[in-house]
Order: C-alpha cells, then structure tokens, then sequence
C-alpha cells in the first residue's frame, strides 16, 4: 500500500496541474481561484513550457516549480505553490509579473499588443496582514478605489494557514480545491471527488504519482530540499535575533557607562579618575563634558 503524497508539494503539483493531458484540471483551479463562471470561464488553455527542466530544479532549495499558461483571449498566467517563506515574496511577485508581461513583446510590435497577466501564489504560511485568506491586487487610483488604471495586472495571493482556520465550504470550487491541496481525510476526498470531476480525475492522477517508484524518488529529493532550506532560513533568523540580543546588551552596557561618567563629571570629579574607573578614552569624556556645561 503505497503513501498518498502531498498534493502541494511543489514537484507533485507541477506533475498534476502542469502537464498538456492534465489541462482540463489547471482550467478548473483556475476559474476557481479567478472566480469565474459561465461564459466569463476560460474554456481553453496552452501551456508554456518553462526554460528549465524541473528535474533541474528538485534539489535545488531555491528553485521554482512554476505553471505558465495563455488563455485563447492571451491572458497570461503565471501559478506556483509556495511551501518556504523567504521573506520577499511582494518584490519576487512583481519581479516576476514583469518578466512574464515584457516577455510578450518582441521588435517591432507596440505595447498595446501586451495582454493582461496574472500571477498567483498558493502558499503555505502566513504572508499579507490580512484575515482573509484569499487576497487580490489591481492597480488602483488612491483616492478612487473604484478606478482602475489598467486590467493588464493582477496578483493573487491564497494562504493556506488562513484556510485551516476557516470552516471549509464544498459548495465552493477554490475551498475544494484547497481541500484536495491540504492532507485532508478519505472521507472528505470522497465527497470532493463525487461533488467535482475535475478533482477526481486529479486525484487519479496523484494515485498513479504516489504508487510510481521515480516520482517517489524525486518528490523525496524535492521534500529534503524544502526541509533544507526551512532549516537554513530558521538558522539565519535565530543566528541574526542572537547577534541583535548582544549588540543590545554592548550597547546598553554601554550607554550605562556613560551615564555614570555623566554624574561623576556633573559632581566635578576629575577626568583622569573617571578614567580610570569607566575605562572611557578621554576624548570621550571631555566631549561629554562639553554637552553638560554648554
């Protein structure tokens, strides 16, 4: 009996949402996570492949397993899953949104033949100071939220933290999907697949990627990548509060120096003794002095 894999771990979603005999799967996360419905759905999609192939990037701890893909209108899309917080997630956003929108363009053709672009990041901790789990960007006037400069942008950001604390609803296809994404039961993956095709046939296709020896083998790579970087980063974090914790203390002590100079000068003991008791230079003293008689 094989061991169901993690739907979100970056390697396995790419394998699941990325792949051209898979698109009708990233065409239904898609209209679920944009909101769309009816005639707004995006009945079509092209996938693009990616400069790099992912086994490039399984082990490596900063790698992105990204999904790019053009609706027929020419919308691009741009969706990863996002498992480490690197702490620079708004500028690696845009710098990326950006990549993808000038990319469009080549010699010869005038930006108003640049489509809209949207970029969307699931990740798995806590990032906007926000309750909502599910936030989105456009540009906007400040004063005039209701005015908007331009569609051409937009960026979604889905928390999945957020999600967990929420009391999931299956009459909705993003909550669904999320669902699917998260470690949840049987019995909550069967009343998912019954409600949306499109997850059971996702759920078929992580089935045949959990009991498939290689995949196994890569998503394990991919896992310690992770676990690697979450260590590197929470090393650096605990390494740089360690430094800040000392630097405060050298600089309490001394401050509390140099508020006992102070005092002894305020009661005209002579500088060579305070010397001598603080361990202060006296060019430090006398300027001291200077700020408290003048």
């Amino acid at each position: 009996m094989y061991k169901r894999l993690k739907a979100k771990n970056d390697f396995i979603f790419q394998r699941i949402f990325g792949r051209k005999e898979n698109k009708d799967i990233l065409i239904s996360l898609l209209n679920a996570i944009l909101d769309l419905s009816g005639k707004n759905n995006i009945d079509d999609i092209e996938l693009m492949d990616n400069t790099k192939l992912e086994k490039d990037r399984i082990e490596d701890k900063q790698g992105i397993l990204d999904i790019r893909a053009k609706t027929v209108e020419g919308i691009q899309i741009n969706i990863e899953i996002q498992l480490v917080n690197q702490y620079n997630m708004d500028k690696r956003t845009l710098f990326y949104w950006s990549k993808m929108f000038t990319e469009q363009i080549t010699v010869g053709q005038g930006f108003d033949e640049l489509k809209k672009t949207i970029t969307i990041n699931i990740l798995d901790f806590s990032f906007i100071d926000l309750n909502r789990y599910h936030t989105s960007y456009h540009l906007k006037e400040d004063l005039e939220p209701n005015y908007l400069l331009t569609d051409v942008l937009e960026i979604h950001f889905i928390e999945l933290p957020k999600f967990r604390r929420c009391e999931p609803d299956i009459t909705k296809p993003l909550e669904r999907w999320l669902l699917f994404l998260e470690d949840s039961s049987l019995e909550v993956l069967k009343v998912l697949k019954e409600k949306d095709p499109a997850i059971a046939k996702a759920e078929e296709v992580l089935d045949w990627l959990s009991s498939d020896e290689e995949t196994v083998r890569l998503y394990e790579l991919r896992e310690k990548a992770i676990y690697d970087e979450v260590t590197r980063i929470k090393g650096a974090k605990e390494e740089g509060i360690a430094i800040g914790i000392e630097k405060g203390i050298e600089k309490g002590i001394e401050k509390g120096i140099e508020t006992v100079a102070k005092n002894m000068l305020s009661q005209g003991i002579a500088i060579d003794i305070i010397c001598n008791v603080t361990g202060l230079p006296k060019e430090c003293l006398t300027k001291i002095q200077s700020q408290i008689f003048h």
